[in-house]
């Protein structure tokens, strides 16, 4: 198939040659030279493809639709403005048969014009709507924002700016990513007319008169002066015209995706040269490593490779995206990556699994978390994925965590007749669920995490609920207190059912929540943490919190079955 550049003319562009007149006594924001000078049909930043006085005033205005390639001389025709058959629709009337049609809006055959975007204003009783043709939005899967922009994901699940709107006191502005734009265009095969007027006011009437032309293969423009006849600045220029968008050069292959995906396979360190000391390095392109079928004399694709626990960083602090339960790192169902851990802490990884499962974007990352092996391997994930044994694997406190906060809820909330959790706040429940196992040993982590669990498991408590439990007589009683208050009147432990809560309320008011002091020193002792790092004593806090609300949920359950 024939590349799409191909399709488009060379690219002249010649200056404005004026057959009357000229700007040399203008004022600088009255040349056309300046405004023009940015005007290219290649650009590679942005594109304003709307713009319009903020006031009701008509001295300037761009607006922009698609065209096909072979009608781009029809769309240069002209300076003056076309396309004002596309944006709305309606009944139209052909005489003399009075034949009547409805325009759909969206082509005006005559003018081989498509719509593209426009924005509505709705005559002022609401707010505008800005609306693309579907087809743009729909190439990029784009995604709105709440000031108006859009953003579409790549493979990696990374954002990209696509549409943005600029306001000032002044003007309004919609500017589309040149490239994503132009990736558009290629795609469908259309070329992007941007039309531009803007009328300068003048204190006095230019003379002579000034008449002049811009014209060339990507753009025609008309620049000329008049006589308003009035008393304050009787004088004008006005720059009205259009300029053409191309598409990017690419293979009709490449354009499948709307974003470029890179094939880059770096080289992970896969073991250690005993004689040596250096490190043994390997491609993770799944076509070049050897397999069970196959020996290319190169690394298995099951190979081994090690990461320290901070790749997880990136992942774990957006817990909207990113997902790390079960063995497996995904991304909004965009990718996902299965992952173990070894005794050494290390995150282990298939070699191959890095190439093929690993998004191109994703791999220096990981590589710059990449070391020689050490620790021996996952066993759990050796006795699944390569012996095919069934095995649970290791303890999850975090499972375990999630699923006592359920068995709490339900137990008590039967006991009371209404629930004894508060509604979740989206962001809040998606901070929750997101909580993880630390990937790092720091103090800042470990206090993040904390102040999590405690907002999850304490906070969202409903204290109004918790105080009709049997037992609890204080009505201003906070939610820790009504439950060791029923506990005791109902002959609970309360050391084993209420100290591992008062423990995590303890942590995050005495060090994560406020200044640190010789009272988080007392908690961490009293509970036995401080002789631990800060992931360990998060993790010894989690299992602890998890088998306390388990604890209280069966309690719960044992007074429902001895209440008459």
């Amino acid at each position: 198939m024939r590349r799409l550049g191909l399709l488009f003319l060379t690219l002249v562009v010649v200056a404005m040659l004026y057959s009357s007149g000229s700007c040399d006594d203008l004022p600088e924001c009255a040349r056309p030279d300046g405004y023009l000078a940015p005007l290219t049909a290649t650009p590679t930043e942005w594109v304003t493809v709307i713009g319009k006085p903020v006031q009701d005033s008509f001295d300037w205005g761009i607006s922009s639709y698609l065209t096909r390639p072979e009608t781009r001389a029809h769309a240069l025709q002209e300076y003056t403005w076309s396309q004002a058959a596309i944006g709305a629709a309606g009944i139209s009337t052909f005489y003399p048969e009075k034949r009547t049609v409805f325009e759909e809006g969206l082509r005006d055959e005559e003018e081989h014009a498509e719509f593209f975007v426009q924005l509505r204003t709705h005559h002022g009783l609401a707010e505008p709507t800005l609306e693309f043709t579907p087809s743009f939005l729909w190439y990029f899967d784009a995604i709105p924002r709440n000031d108006g922009s859009w953003y579409y994901l790549d493979d990696a699940g990374r954002d990209h700016e696509l549409v943005r709107t600029q306001r000032t006191d002044t003007e309004l502005r919609i500017d589309i990513a040149a490239l994503p734009l132009r990736r558009y265009l290629a795609a469908q095969s259309r070329l992007l007319v941007i039309q531009h007027d803007r009328i300068t006011r003048l204190d006095r009437v230019p003379d002579p008169a000034i008449d002049a032309v811009d014209r060339s293969d990507v753009r025609h423009f008309s620049f000329h002066s008049g006589d308003l006849h009035s008393v304050g600045r009787p004088g004008f220029v006005r720059l009205v015209g259009k300029q053409i968008v191309l598409p990017i050069e690419a293979e009709p292959a490449d354009l499948a995706r709307p974003h470029t995906s890179e094939r880059r396979f770096p080289e992970f360190t896969v073991a250690i040269d005993p004689n040596t000391g250096e490190r043994i390095t390997s491609t993770c392109d799944p076509a070049k490593l050897s397999n069970y079928f196959t020996d290319r004399g190169t690394p298995h694709y099951l190979t081994r490779v090690y990461f320290r626990r901070e790749v997880l960083n990136r992942y774990t602090s957006q817990p909207s995206r990113y997902r790390i339960e079960n063995g497996r790192l995904s991304c909004l169902g965009l990718w996902g990556i299965s992952i173990g851990t070894n005794p050494d802490g290390l995150i282990e990884v298939y070699l191959g699994d890095l190439g093929r499962d690993l998004p191109a974007e994703e791999r220096d990352h990981w590589l710059s978390f990449n070391v020689p092996p050490s620790g021996g391997r996952d066993e759990g994930r050796f006795d699944r994925d390569i012996l095919g044994r069934w095995t649970e694997g290791p303890p999850d406190p975090l499972r375990r965590l999630f699923a006592a906060r359920e068995h709490f809820s339900t137990a008590l909330g039967t006991l009371l007749g209404q629930v004894v959790y508060k509604p979740w706040h989206p962001a809040d429940q998606i901070a929750f669920e997101g909580l993880h196992m630390p990937t790092s040993s720091e103090q800042h982590e470990a206090d993040t995490l904390t102040l999590l669990l405690a907002k999850g498991v304490i906070d969202y408590m409903d204290v109004k609920a918790l105080r009709r439990l049997p037992g609890v007589t204080d009505s201003k009683a906070q939610s820790i207190n009504c439950l060791e208050a029923w506990v005791s009147s109902s002959g609970g432990d309360s050391d084993t059912l209420i100290r591992p809560l008062r423990v995590l309320q303890g942590l995050r008011s005495t060090g994560s929540a406020h200044l640190r002091g010789k009272d988080w020193h007392a908690t961490l002792t009293r509970a036995g943490l401080d002789g631990l790092r800060p992931d360990e004593q998060f993790v010894q806090v989690l299992t602890m919190t998890g088998d306390a609300l388990n604890a209280l949920a069966l309690h719960a359950e044992s007074q429902q079955q001895t209440s008459p």
